[in-house]
């Protein structure tokens, strides 16, 4: 019993231990999620994240291929945790 509490204690940190390790890259990929997401006046005025207005000149919507992108970039790393974890908790065989 003692060894099957040891297992999943060592699977859930080596779970935990990927999921900060790949802190940077999921927060990265979630802000490029939603800059890709919105609409962007790209007329060159006002800065390169000015929303698009009833004036504006040349809009472009949201980057459908950098959206899917970034959502495959954090499931990956969600899944190389899983198994991580999975790994980490499997029994030990001599």
């Amino acid at each position: 019993m003692p060894d099957k509490i040891i297992r999943r204690l060592r699977g859930a940190a080596a779970a935990l231990a990927v999921t900060v390790l790949f802190t940077p890259v999921h927060a990265g990929a979630l802000l490029m999620f939603v800059f890709s997401a919105g609409r962007y006046d790209s007329s060159g005025q006002g800065g390169p994240f000015r929303s698009c207005t009833a004036d504006s000149v040349s809009c472009e919507g949201p980057n459908v291929v950098a959206m899917i992108i970034c959502a495959l970039v954090v499931l990956a790393g969600l899944t190389l945790a899983a198994l991580a974890g999975i790994r980490a908790a499997r029994p030990r065989t001599p």
